[in-house]
This record gives C-alpha cells, structure tokens and sequence, in this order.
C-alpha cells in the first residue's frame, strides 16, 4: 500500500522545550517540513510543534499540529491543518510509530475528501527529523 501524502519533517533541536514534574513530563519539539504529493504539495507554516506529555503511568501522548500553505492538485494555493495523536507505552519508542491524522482545509474538494476520519500516520524516523507517511483505510 503506498501512502496518499508524505510529510518531510525537520526537527528545531536547538529549540526543544522541556518540564518535567512529579506527575509527568512535558516535550515541546518545534519543527519545519514540507509535502509532495498528487494532492497538495506545500510547506509547514511558523508554530508547528509536537507536544509530548508523560504521565504519571508513564504512557507518553503525542499531538502535532501545524499548517501547510501550498497549492491544491489543480496548481491552486491552498492551506492544510494537520493535527496527529499517537501514544507510545511506557519505555518504548517503536520505529515506526503509528499515530492518527485529522485534517481540514480552505480547499474544498481537499476538505471534502481528507476531512474524514478514514487516515493512519507511520512515523519514520529520517536524517533531519521524521517522514511521516499518510495512508487511507479504506484503500488499504
């Protein structure tokens, strides 16, 4: 199965952020990245962060979320809002990681189609930071 999307992620580690406290931690990973794809081909807007929480039983819980400015499969400029939840178990860091994306877009024919809730992430770890491949279920 080949993914409809891949995102090329750049890891800010210079600018990582962390807290950690008696009931958790805390990770703040800013980052910058690109896609190519039959889709939408863009770059990822100032503020993406991937936000790690552990808690207290020690499950670490991953949000990302970020923009994409670029332009539509018709060559029309466009945005794309990404938000990917994930969890890893106490201890582990599995390569992959498997994560659940979210879209929306100003584009409507692309909102229509990735606003649903029918995609899964594979997050790979790359050179720079991560390649994180977006695959529909119901192609699968």
């Amino acid at each position: 199965m080949n993914p409809i999307m891949e995102f090329n992620i750049k890891i800010n580690k210079e600018n990582i952020t962390k807290l950690e406290a008696e009931n958790g931690k805390v990770t703040v990973i800013p980052f910058t990245g690109n896609v190519e794809s039959e889709l939408f081909t863009g770059i990822v807007r100032p503020g993406a962060a991937d936000v790690q929480t552990t808690d207290a039983s020690g499950i670490r819980h991953m949000h990302a979320q970020y923009i994409f400015e670029g332009v539509n499969s018709k060559g029309e400029p466009c945005h794309l809002f990404v938000s990917n939840n994930g969890y890893f178990e106490p201890g582990s860091s599995p390569k992959p990681f498997f994560a659940c994306p979210t879209f929306m877009s100003d584009d409507k024919e692309l909102n229509r189609y990735l606003g649903g809730s029918h995609f899964r992430a594979e997050g790979h770890p790359s050179m720079e930071g991560v390649t994180i491949k977006i695959f529909d279920v119901y192609e699968e």
